[in-house]
């Protein structure tokens, strides 16, 4: 699956129904700066948007004055995290934030521990494998390639949407109904093929199915004519804490690839779980 396909949640929101509304900044907790508070709340919106937006939206959005966002705006734009063009006076996300999240990368436990098994997969299957995670209620994932690639520190990352993704659908199966409810609410259910699951009852009954078998499957739910299969990482208190992936053109992916690939991704999740403290994890012949 493409870098181009996997951002589709990105140009679907831009219709509109998918984007969470905003609520006024306060101050949470007796330990936070409100300044920093503040400039966190303009990159969450510039993040949620899908156009770069202006100081005066950033401020009506916020709830805070003009003044107080292009005072932030300038010190965010120093440091590279956005970028302010001061001819239209629009602002968007800078790409130091791609630099800081890339040095994010492979510096975690998981992290560390799934590279290895990834890079296995990736030789085995002669396709990316990808580790995705919930991060604010979005589906982040990170693609890894063969030994070679990975060696060189190299990973692509994507967005993809909770509901019409495998590793979106796997991680929401394990989300409390409020939360779930309160997630998709706000980030909407759009439908990006006529196979995409756009109701919440046959969502919910997919999550049930995905819960019994402990696997997930994107059948062109995101992008025609492609297949994705998820399965779960745990933790040392059983919880779901990533999904590993991998996926490909339908043509090359028929039933038998699909149960072969499932039972690759279920043992490797197993492994890694296991390396994490997960002691109930049982490897399948």
């Amino acid at each position: 699956m493409t870098l181009r396909h996997m951002e589709a949640e990105t140009r679907g929101r831009a219709k509109g129904n998918g984007r969470p509304s905003s609520t006024p900044l306060k101050d949470h907790g007796v330990g936070a700066i409100k300044s920093v508070d503040k400039a966190m709340g303009i990159l969450r919106e510039l993040s949620a948007a899908s156009r770069p937006m202006r100081i005066s939206e950033l401020a009506k959005s916020l709830q805070l004055t003009p003044s107080v966002v292009s005072r932030l705006v300038a010190t965010l734009a120093r440091g590279g995290l956005v970028d302010h063009d001061e001819e239209t006076n629009r602002i968007q996300l800078g790409l130091s934030l791609a630099l800081l999240g890339h040095g994010a990368l492979g510096r975690r436990k998981l992290d560390y521990l799934a590279i290895p098994v990834m890079a296995r997969l990736s030789e085995e299957f002669k396709e990316y494998i990808s580790l995705s995670r919930l991060v604010e209620g979005r589906v982040v994932m990170v693609r890894g390639g063969p030994v070679e690639v990975m060696q060189q520190d190299t990973f692509l990352t994507a967005v993809v949407p909770i509901h019409a993704s495998a590793p979106g659908k796997l991680l929401a199966a394990w989300i409390s109904e409020p939360d779930l409810l309160k997630l998709l609410e706000a980030r909407g259910m759009d439908a990006y093929t006529p196979k995409t699951i756009t109701s919440m009852r046959h969502f919910k009954e997919e999550l049930a199915k995905i819960r019994r078998e402990q696997f997930a499957l994107d059948d062109e739910e995101l992008v025609p004519s492609l297949r994705h299969v998820a399965a779960p990482i745990f933790d040392h208190d059983g919880k779901v804490v990533a999904a590993l992936s991998a996926g490909g053109p339908t043509k090359k992916l028929n039933s038998e690839e699909v149960l072969r690939l499932r039972t690759a991704l279920t043992n490797a999740g197993i492994q890694i779980s296991r390396q994490l403290g997960y002691s109930a994890a049982a490897l399948k012949p």
